[in-house]
């Protein structure tokens, strides 16, 4: 968790706030079943025929018992919030409970489809909630009760998920592994980034189609595009990209490609992309790797917005309508 400032694990304690919940819940139902029995049989003309009722008066053997249950009850409520902890790790979350008798169970990160959290009324005022983990497996929830600070643990889970290496955003390395792979629905290949090879000039077109792909991946669930391969993973290349920028080399490409990045798609989702300028052969090529982002992120240009998605191998804009469906089950309860 080192990109987060955590170095090893996380583990949360459930709000105390639970302890009184579970007293005042246990405490109505000790008083139910003492009324419900007192009903049933009288204690007072029970305890006259026992020996003991010689020595000591029946409203302090009463006081007693209710003293020593009372007891009773807080130890276990406090020692059962004690032993019960959620351990957040860099590829699970681990629940444990039980104060003999311990009891674990852990859900693996990359199987989470989708994470939210809530808070009610009680919650928002002294600042806990519930963390919701949808399962992508089993279709199951995992829950993350009375949790403090719901919000900021939530988007803690987002991002070490986010950044673990998936199969979308690929396990290979190097640009040759990739190659091997071909094209599929989470990886792309483009011959340049603003030269058109056709028309031998800039087209900005061209970053407006990266851009595109860039967004699409980041809605979608990630992906990795390889700039100066042509369609049929032939080397072309950064060469000419270079020359028609001032700083000819890979410094000024990747300047160039944040410069258009922040204006078209935001610095704010500039975490979510990695680039990197890898050799093959003579030639560079340019590799980017992009996470699924935790907000859906829009493509800017000539003053309006569009949202793209990916279907199957290709990037896909939709309508203001489908777009607003769209973010609204895929990001349901992340927006944090």
């Amino acid at each position: 968790m080192d990109r987060f400032g955590l170095n090893q694990s996380l583990v949360i304690k459930k709000s105390p706030v639970v302890i009184v919940k579970t007293f005042l819940v246990l405490q109505l139902t000790a008083v139910a079943v003492f009324f419900l029995a007192s009903i049933l049989a009288d204690y007072g003309e029970i305890y006259t025929r026992l020996p003991l009722s010689s020595s000591f008066s029946f409203h302090i053997v009463e006081a007693i018992g209710l003293f020593a249950i009372e007891t009773g009850l807080i130890f276990y409520i406090f020692f059962a919030w004690y032993k019960e902890y959620y351990n957040i790790q860099k590829d699970k979350i681990t629940y444990g409970k039980g104060i003999v008798f311990r009891k674990t169970t852990s859900i693996p990160l990359g199987s989470v489809k989708s994470v939210g959290h809530k808070q009610g009324p009680l919650g928002k005022l002294t600042k806990y909630g519930t963390i919701e983990l949808k399962d992508g497996i089993s279709g199951g929830s995992f829950y993350l009760e009375h949790i403090p600070d719901p919000g900021m643990h939530a988007e803690l889970i987002i991002r070490l998920k986010n950044n673990l290496p998936g199969e979308r955003i690929g396990t290979a390395t190097s640009i040759e592994q990739i190659l091997a792979e071909g094209e599929h629905e989470w990886l792309e290949f483009k011959s340049t980034f603003r030269w058109d090879l056709k028309q031998n000039k800039v087209n900005k077109n061209l970053e407006k189609s990266t851009m595109k792909t860039i967004a699409a991946f980041m809605n979608s669930g990630g992906g990795q595009l390889l700039i100066g391969v042509d369609d049929f993973g032939n080397i072309v290349g950064l060469d000419v990209d270079y020359r028609s920028l001032p700083k000819s080399n890979a410094d000024g490409f990747q300047n160039h490609f944040n410069h258009i990045f922040h204006s078209m798609i935001g610095p704010s989702f500039r975490q979510f992309v990695e680039l990197t300028i890898q050799k093959v052969g003579d030639k560079d090529c340019c590799l980017i790797k992009v996470l699924a982002a935790d907000k859906p992120s829009y493509l800017k240009s000539d003053e309006q917005e569009e949202f793209f998605i990916r279907t199957g191998n290709t990037t896909t804009s939709l309508k203001l309508s489908e777009a607003s469906s769209y973010t609204d089950s895929h990001w349901r309860g992340k927006l944090l």
